[in-house]
């Protein structure tokens, strides 16, 4: 039995606070350099970013992207410093 040819996704997401991230959508990426920028220019006008993953499907590539993500995030002093201060910040009384 063979596996299904891995494809390239493009994983589509914003990060609404340094903790947390949104996956805003999972799609093959656009075909010729034209469209390849117009594309990625769209993406920054609309603060999202994106990650390149190859994976089989849509939803693996989402769940290759979130561990990156996350990965990311904790091998970061910088990253996890803000995050842990966001969250700290969640949890202070306010008056």
């Amino acid at each position: 039995m063979s596996s299904p040819p891995a494809l390239q996704w493009w994983v589509i997401y914003r990060e609404p606070n340094p903790a947390q991230i949104d996956v805003v959508a999972v799609e093959i990426p656009p075909e010729g350099d034209a469209a390849h920028d117009e594309r990625c220019a769209a993406l920054e006008a609309s603060g999202h970013t994106a990650y390149v993953i190859t994976a089989p499907d849509k939803d693996v590539a989402g769940d290759i992207a979130l561990r990156v993500w996350s990965e990311e995030l904790v091998n970061s002093p910088t990253r996890l410093a803000a995050a842990d201060a966001y969250l700290a910040s969640l949890n202070q009384p306010t008056d």
